[in-house]
């Protein structure tokens, strides 16, 4: 089997770019050549213009910022950060250690914990030490992988904010492999979706998310309904899909659909609108399922053409005393110029 087949990307100075994808898509592999770790069995890996195959990992100016953080426990937080700055040849004098470390601390926003020991620090600061230690040495590509992934959601979030600070302040090259899709919308400039060892959809977080290419890219990016079929005709960019129960539905045509071909018509879960009364064009449904989740209200809707559809309602838009309950009859619709009939992986 192999683990990376076919790679071909180049990324920009100062770029913050994610692998996306499931596990044994090949996204740690990529990030693993990039670190030297792993070899590639052909072609060139290069760093700033510089083919860096036969260069180990600590002559690569790269850091890597591993999921477990990797610190020392025995050490203090000064010395974790300031481990990689005591093995440069010719040595640091300890003052100039000093200076980069005290830098590397107030950037990460840990000023005045020299001294801790790391086992007596939060999950969140023991990972701005690891990315402090990673920062101190200067190197021109910073790898993440799944760094964090150890922490709780609400963490996750702030930790997501301040990765993105500390790469905008720094200026350095980010490469972050992980497969959460919302840790990869929020915090890239680009991603890379990947898939058994290739990338098959490349592009800015908005632009993978309103225009994938396949259901697969759809299905990992954001969250979608999808609805089977066959295209009867491709007219202006726009599809027709025939379903098997008889419903006609359009949406924008993925590039090379023609008429005949299978597909599937994707709609997001924030595209369908639920009312309590019909209006031309909607389906009926009930509502099996219901979800408050604070911000908004995910719901189930059954509808006897289509199966099970998600729909997802704002709380601003839904106010308490007009959301829809367990059991409820509704009818939904949804804007075809924003649903996608797309080729089937």
């Amino acid at each position: 089997m192999v683990a990376a087949d076919q790679l071909n990307l180049s990324i920009a100075p100062g770029e913050f770019l994610s692998f996306l994808g499931p596990s044994g898509c090949g996204k740690t592999t990529a990030l693993r050549m990039l670190a030297g770790f792993e070899a590639p069995t052909s072609g060139e890996v290069l760093i700033d213009g510089q083919v860096v195959n036969t260069i180990e990992p600590y002559g690569r100016p790269v850091n890597m910022v591993f999921q477990s953080y990797a610190l020392f426990p025995h050490m203090n937080v000064a010395d974790n950060i300031g481990y990689g700055l005591r093995q440069r040849r010719p040595r640091l004098a300890r003052a100039e250690i000093a200076r980069k470390v005290g830098r590397a601390l107030e950037i990460v926003r840990l000023t005045g914990f020299e001294k801790r020991r790391v086992w007596e620090m939060s999950g969140g600061q023991q990972q701005r030490v690891a990315l402090a230690r990673a920062i101190v040495n200067e190197p021109k590509l910073l790898l993440l992988d799944e760094p964090l992934a150890a922490l709780d959601r609400k963490l996750r979030k702030e930790m997501q904010i301040e990765l993105q600070d500390l790469q905008r302040q720094i200026g350095i090259t980010f490469v972050l492999v992980t497969h959460d899709q919302e840790e990869a919308l929020s915090l890239s400039d680009r991603i890379c979706v990947m898939r058994e060892g290739r990338i098959i959809q490349t592009g800015d977080p908005q632009n993978l998310y309103d225009h994938p290419k396949s259901r697969y890219v759809a299905d990992f990016v954001g969250t979608s309904n999808f609805i089977d079929g066959r295209v009867e005709h491709v007219a202006d960019g726009v599809a027709t899909l025939a379903t098997p129960s008889g419903l006609r539905l359009q949406g924008a045509a993925n590039a090379g659909l023609k008429a005949g071909d299978e597909a599937c018509l994707s709609v997001r879960p924030e595209q369908i609108h639920m009312h309590r009364d019909a209006a031309p064009g909607s389906l009926p449904g009930t509502v099996h399922n219901r979800i408050f989740l604070g911000e908004h209200t995910e719901y189930l809707v059954q509808q006897p053409a289509l199966g099970s559809l998600n729909v997802l309602a704002p709380r601003q838009g839904q106010p308490d005393d007009l959301s829809f309950q367990t059991g409820e009859p509704v009818h939904i619709n949804w804007n075809p110029a924003r649903a996608l009939v797309l080729s089937p992986d």
